[in-house]
């Protein structure tokens, strides 16, 4: 059966009150009433119209009542049989104010889906290395006997590095019991906004500090694929996932520029995730987002006629983020479609399977 391995369900009532400008806020809040998608899309003449049709469309699905409603959204998309990974997202410690609805009503809610639909909900916790008692939060819900969650979801651009310490335990249990991690890897997406401290910006595996920058440019710094190399050597059993295989603008650095200006920095992250999933045998990633856009079919279809990265690729969409670009099966089908039944079979059956022990 075909497994998505990059979806969330959560709600508004699990969004910070400050997650986005109060502008952009305002005006979105009043363009749906207009209700009309084709006034929406002719919005996107400037950053801020741009911000306030994005928004637009991530209220509305995340408005749903709940997360029940949303998942029996998304499941209208897919066979009947379909297993779906849902991440879940804790933005309570990125600086945006605060949360409606906590954390743990959050899991508690995605824990009553798995209870209904079995594998066909396979939940991941999220590890934020500032909520206390972490490694406690995230055992409890890997080894519920009635409502297992099936992985760990990290997003270092909300302020911390991968190397954060107060994550080694949470590695250290993933390793020895291999977990999958799944962990955020693009330039864009959420950022922390709070204030950038020495200790922010220090990387605790060198203790290498990087220079001060806005909020929306630092997250780069903690998002860099680079970043990984001193946790995966220092657990080199960890299986964990790269998703979005570091987002479009990167899969554009790499068909348009020449090799030369493509090393040290210059090297587009498409390069940075291909070598780790070469160099690290539990290192894998996803399209999710990243191949809404069919120019990018190409690159992923030679991709996969590495023997190596065949088996390292997982079908993911990102909904409900995806919904700003394209219908969540639209992508599904365009993706399967252009790939041929074996090709998507092995990123959305085979190599799931194995990322997921299932």
């Amino acid at each position: 059966a075909l497994i998505t391995a990059h979806t969330h369900i959560f709600t508004l009532k699990h969004v910070p009150d400050k997650f986005l400008p109060a502008a952009a806020k305002w005006l979105a809040d009043r363009l749906l009433k207009k209700n009309t998608a084709k006034f929406f899309k002719k919005l996107k003449m400037n950053a801020l119209a741009d911000l306030s049709y994005r928004y637009y469309t991530f209220k509305a699905i995340g408005e749903i009542v709940d997360q029940n409603a949303i998942f029996k959204h998304l499941r209208g998309f897919y066979p009947e049989d379909t297993s779906i990974v849902v991440l879940s997202m804790d933005m309570e410690y990125m600086g945006a104010g605060k949360v409606p609805e906590s954390f743990e009503l959050q899991l508690k809610g995605v824990a009553d889906l798995k209870k209904i639909h079995g594998n066909k909900i396979l939940p991941f916790v999220f590890a934020h290395p500032e909520r206390p008692n972490i490694l406690d939060i995230v055992k409890k819900h890997i080894e519920d006997p009635e409502a297992p969650f099936s992985g760990i979801k990290i997003y270092p651009a909300l302020g911390y590095f991968p190397t954060d310490p107060r994550l080694d335990e949470v590695f250290a249990y993933a390793e020895v019991n291999q977990i999958p991690v799944m962990t955020h890897c693009t330039r864009g997406g959420v950022f922390y906004k709070g204030k950038l401290t020495v200790e922010r910006r220090t990387d605790p595996a060198d203790g290498k500090e990087y220079p001060k920058a806005k909020n929306s440019k630092f997250t780069e710094v903690y998002s860099d694929p680079d970043r990984y190399r001193a946790l995966l050597n220092k657990y080199p059993k960890l299986k964990i996932c790269f998703a979005h295989f570091g987002g479009a603008g990167e899969w554009d650095k790499y068909l348009n520029n020449s090799w030369h200006g493509q090393d040290n920095d210059g090297k587009s992250w498409f390069s940075k995730v291909k070598e780790l999933l070469i160099e690290y045998d539990n290192v894998y990633t996803d399209v999710s987002y990243t191949l809404y856009d069919s120019k990018y079919y190409g690159l992923l279809k030679t991709t996969l006629m590495d023997s190596v990265c065949r088996k390292k690729v997982l079908f993911g969409t990102d909904y409900y983020m995806l919904e700003q670009e394209i219908s969540e099966r639209a992508f599904g089908i365009n993706l399967r479609g252009h790939l041929g039944q074996k090709d998507f079979d092995q990123i959305s059956i085979t190599n799931a399977k194995a990322y997921l022990n299932l």
